[in-house]
């Protein structure tokens, strides 16, 4: 059998290595990788809705229930990541008793849960 020279090795590598790359370039999702998601996506706009409910009833064991008043203004940014079910990662612009906040919340969304398909795994004021 032939060995094969060091420099033959190196191209091999590097069409290897640009294959690969070309799949995730052409917008492929990696499991376990984050990509891009429309802030119109009905998936995404549900995970929104569903965070921004979970915080304010946290909020509200917090204080008195009748004070807090939470709203989603709007989805600033949103990503996907593929896990057992969907990980949404969302940057949001959110009401909170009439003051305009940032919030960064991440909802993991598992559809064939019926009894529970939403999860509100993190919440961050920013």
């Amino acid at each position: 059998m032939k060995k094969l020279s060091m420099p033959v090795y190196i191209l091999m590598a590097i069409l290897f290595t640009g294959l690969l790359g070309g799949h995730c370039l052409a917008g492929e999702q990696i499991s376990g990788g984050k990509s891009s998601a429309a802030v119109t996506k009905p998936e995404v706009i549900a995970a929104a809705d569903f965070a921004v409910s979970e915080q304010a009833k946290v909020l509200q064991k917090k204080q008195e229930p009748a004070a807090i008043k939470l709203s989603l203004v709007s989805i600033i940014s949103a990503e996907e990541q593929v896990v057992s079910g969907m990980n949404y990662h969302l940057k949001l612009k959110v009401k909170l008793n009439g003051k305009v906040k940032r919030a960064e919340a991440t909802v993991w969304w598992q559809p064939w849960n019926k009894e529970t398909p939403y999860r509100l795994t993190s919440w961050k004021w920013k």
